[in-house]
């Protein structure tokens, strides 16, 4: 069984679906609600969170906040363009694992430039895909403007994403894999590796 349909039978997986998708609507909803702005570009610091929580938590992740942005949405943004809201956000956090596991396969994990490195590289093509196939499905689907969306949509998250989402990777990341509190397949693989 894929590991995005067996996460929805294992009760550590169920656990961290709703860990992740609680943690993303406290983080989402106050902005939600009142629209904060800079120089009129929304603030969006949830954007920080599909790179982070993917990486640690895989499949959970991906559940977590697929659901959690459809609840968030329900307080006040609710349209049909919430259906592609929840897949992006059910795809980016696992498309985040699975490269990020990809590029540290033969590397141990550790706080470096090169785990750095990865850690960029992965936000940036993660954001950049995830958010051109939710300006074009806003396009294809409900007639918006596809430049001025994709511009909005990536700008707004790749800023929070590589800026803050190092820093928030760094300080959960070796508390979280030193204590199990990881899930996937991936860290499976990597946790019974690791020396004790």
């Amino acid at each position: 069984m894929h590991e995005l349909a067996e996460v929805l039978t294992d009760r550590k997986g169920l656990t961290w679906i709703v860990v992740t998708a609680l943690f993303y609507v406290l983080v989402l909803v106050p902005f939600n609600q009142y629209h904060w702005e800079i120089a009129g570009i929304a603030l969006r610091p949830a954007a920080v969170l599909p790179v982070v929580c993917g990486i640690l938590w895989g499949p959970a992740a991906a559940w977590g906040l697929g659901l959690g942005n459809v609840t968030g949405d329900l307080f006040g943004s609710w349209s049909l363009m919430s259906i592609f809201g929840f897949l992006i956000n059910f795809l980016y956090p696992y498309l985040a694992y699975r490269l990020w596991h990809r590029l540290m396969k033969d590397h141990e994990i550790r706080r470096d430039p090169f785990c750095l490195g990865c850690f960029w590289a992965v936000t940036l093509v993660t954001t950049f895909f995830c958010m051109l196939l939710l300006a074009a499905s806003g396009t294809i689907f409900f007639g918006r403007p596809f430049e001025s969306k994709f511009i909005s949509y990536f700008g707004n998250s790749i800023f929070w994403a590589m800026i803050a989402g190092p820093i928030l990777f760094r300080l959960m990341f070796v508390p979280a894999f030193r204590n199990g509190l990881v899930y996937g397949r991936e860290w499976d693989r990597r946790l019974t590796l690791a020396p004790r």
